[in-house]
């Protein structure tokens, strides 16, 4: 089993040139290397714009993607809110939020992806979060993490909170394939690792102060206890613009936000998480202008993370 990982597209064809080539790039890319299924962990637009829906629902069917088999995908908050475009959204942008309808976007979003959640298994009739899905053997169980708006606790509607009814959902999903799957994967927008403060002096520093306040997953402590209590084998994540792999709380977490958005503007990255006989292999391809991929990889038995260049056709986005 294959898994190409991506997140964060922030596909935008209206304030700023669209992605859309470099989305492009990455998934023709991923089938070059022929994997069994697709995850995308939220964010595939930056405006929660319908026309951006329709363009990425048109190039996932063009590839052959929009079915449950092949796509698995989960919403991030900027496909609930949209995102600040322009100098007035910093002021303007929390009113938007504010009248935003939550239920009906979280609907609006999994209605334009539909075909990718057939055939998923769900508790409530109600909620398309948490599903599951089983693919070559393998239980992927996919959750909402967007919090809801708020002025003082999600201010920019960009922090990240399980529901207590989301958590004893997949409880029951976890419990009740317990024995049918020996490897879980979730997929979850927001990220678990910590932001850590490098430029602590400067500008920078003072934005990055700001995100670790607005970017954050409230009440882990409930999810990382059901991540263990069940042994769930890898946690797929973006929302923070990095490709990296962690553990904490004996848990691992792989990061795939800096496919699109990342420090170097000529750099496309993807992940790849490889299961065979039940271990699990993971590598991170960073597809840079100088024509060459920077292989990353990493297995649970072998957490030291090495590196190859292999040649390859330019990234031309």
């Amino acid at each position: 089993m294959k898994i190409a990982h991506i997140s964060d597209l922030h596909l935008n064809s209206f304030f700023r040139n669209s992605n859309i080539r470099a989305v492009k790039h990455l998934l023709k890319y991923a089938l070059s290397k022929d994997f069994d299924h697709l995850v995308i962990t939220g964010d595939l637009t930056d405006n929660s714009d319908a026309s951006d829906f329709r363009i990425l629902r048109n190039l996932f069917q063009s590839l052959n993607l929009l079915r449950s088999d092949r796509l698995s995908i989960v919403i991030g908050n900027h496909d609930i809110f949209g995102g600040i475009q322009t100098a007035e959204d910093i002021f303007l942008f929390p009113k938007r939020c504010k009248h935003i309808n939550y239920r009906n976007k979280v609907n609006e979003f999994v209605n334009y992806f539909g075909e990718a959640f057939k055939n998923s298994s769900y508790i409530s009739k109600n909620n398309f979060f948490p599903f599951a899905k089983f693919i070559n053997g393998i239980l992927i169980v996919g959750l909402n993490s967007n919090a809801e708006y708020s002025r003082v606790k999600n201010p920019f509607a960009s922090n990240g909170e399980i529901s207590t009814e989301q958590l004893t959902e997949a409880d029951f999903i976890f419990q009740k394939f317990k024995n049918v799957s020996r490897t879980k994967i979730l997929l979850i927008h927001h990220y678990f690792n910590k932001i850590k403060n490098s430029y602590k002096k400067s500008a920078f520093g003072l934005w990055q102060n700001m995100e670790r306040q607005t970017m954050k997953l409230k009440k882990k402590k409930k999810l990382f206890n059901l991540l263990n209590y069940h042994g769930v084998d890898l946690v797929l994540h973006g929302h923070y613009h990095e490709n990296i792999e962690y553990y904490r709380k004996g848990i691992r977490f792989l990061n795939a936000g800096a496919s699109i958005k990342n420090r170097n503007a000529d750099e496309l990255q993807i992940n790849f998480v490889e299961i065979k006989n039940g271990e699990i292999i993971t590598e991170i391809h960073k597809l840079v202008s100088d024509s060459s991929i920077i292989v990353h990889r990493a297995s649970k038995e072998n957490s030291q993370v090495t590196s190859e260049a292999e040649l390859k056709p330019a990234v031309n986005y």
